[in-house]
């Protein structure tokens, strides 16, 4: 039996029946990011301000903002990238078409365990703890651990030291600290209600993409304040640009350092505040070289695969208990190797 052809018309609703079964199950996008190019302006290189929701605010080359969507094949992109955008038809928007190769960036653990960027394109880390809420050195020890991984320069931040009132107080915090003046990390006592070590803070800032990192409470947005002036005149400017209001604080933002000579004098990126931090989960001899003061003790152990908890004959409990070793660094390695264990153990589908 001869195959029966189909008419031009029966072809034609068979398209359409594709073509409307591949609609439906391709997510929408802004219309913006998944038209072609054709109507958009020339391509300029832009500077990513903060992420909110499916568009970003971009910077161009002339300091004016950009409401942008992004184009699908784009991973997720946060302040302090470099992209490359078109200006739309609508004044002050466009689309981004390309993201430029990142040099380093932070991220932290979301929601059911993703990766949630917070910034791009750093080459700082400003640590802040504060005397109120307290100081924690197990949060510093997190953030100086993905410091390490990262290759990134760091500054402990001291804040609100105008509340110590009394000499018992100092030696508290100063038997706190002893393990980072140990290591020989800088410490920075600051007050940004006084203006105590403002300036010096400012000369580690100079030229430099920066990031203030801690918990929620420690002041750090008291200190970009106190370093741009006319920070609630900036904020306002992002907030109508996005057209999200405030909102924008929720996210990720980055400023521009004042300069009284016209030189650029560097970036900051405000970011939110969590309640507690882990850094990027490795293996545990990973995890060891990212603890300095370890490094005397490691490959003493009796067993190589030591972890440091019931094994006899263990280098790194022998130099806590001699003295040579601080229990909170101790601590915090401990807290970490477990948290770690377990979050490699459900990547690989264990548990």
């Amino acid at each position: 039996m001869a195959k029966r052809k189909l008419s031009h018309q029966q072809h034609r609703r068979v398209k359409q029946k594709q073509q409307t079964e591949r609609d439906q199950s391709s997510p929408s996008l802004p219309e913006t990011a998944t038209r072609s190019t054709e109507g958009l302006g020339e391509k300029q290189p832009g500077l990513v301000i903060t992420n909110f929701g499916k568009r970003l605010l971009i910077e161009d080359n002339n300091g004016q903002l950009h409401q942008c969507a992004v184009r699908q094949h784009l991973s997720k992109l946060v302040a302090g990238d470099r992209v490359t955008w078109q200006a739309d038809c609508e004044a002050n928007t466009g689309v981004v078409v390309a993201a430029e190769p990142r040099s380093h960036e932070l991220s932290r653990p979301g929601f059911r365990g993703q990766k949630r960027m917070v910034a791009a394109n750093i080459d700082w880390l400003g640590i802040v703890s504060a005397i109120e809420p307290g100081v924690h050195p197990d949060m510093i020890d997190r953030y100086l651990v993905a410091a390490q991984q990262l290759d990134l320069p760091v500054l402990i931040l001291i804040n609100k030291v105008d509340l110590i009132q009394s000499d018992e107080q100092w030696e508290l915090l100063a038997e706190q600290l002893l393990p980072y003046v140990e290591m020989e990390l800088e410490i920075l006592p600051i007050s940004a209600t006084q203006g105590e070590g403002m300036d010096t803070l400012r000369e580690h800032l100079w030229q430099k993409n920066s990031v203030f990192v801690g918990p929620s409470g420690a002041g750090k947005s008291s200190l970009i304040q106190t370093l741009i002036p006319d920070i609630e005149i900036k904020t306002n400017q992002l907030s109508e640009s996005s057209g999200l209001g405030k909102h924008t604080t929720t996210n990720s933002i980055l400023y521009h350092l004042p300069s009284d000579n016209g030189e650029a004098a560097g970036n900051i990126i405000d970011s939110p505040g969590v309640r507690q931090f882990s850094p990027t989960p490795c293996e545990r001899h990973e995890l060891e070289q990212y603890y300095p003061d370890f490094s005397p003790f490691l490959g003493q152990c009796k067993y190589h695969n030591c972890t440091h908890t019931i094994e006899p004959k263990c280098a790194i409990k022998d130099a806590v208990e001699a003295g040579d070793l601080h229990y909170s660094r101790y601590q915090s390695f401990q807290r970490l190797r477990e948290e770690f264990e377990q979050a490699l153990d459900i990547h690989a589908g264990k548990k």
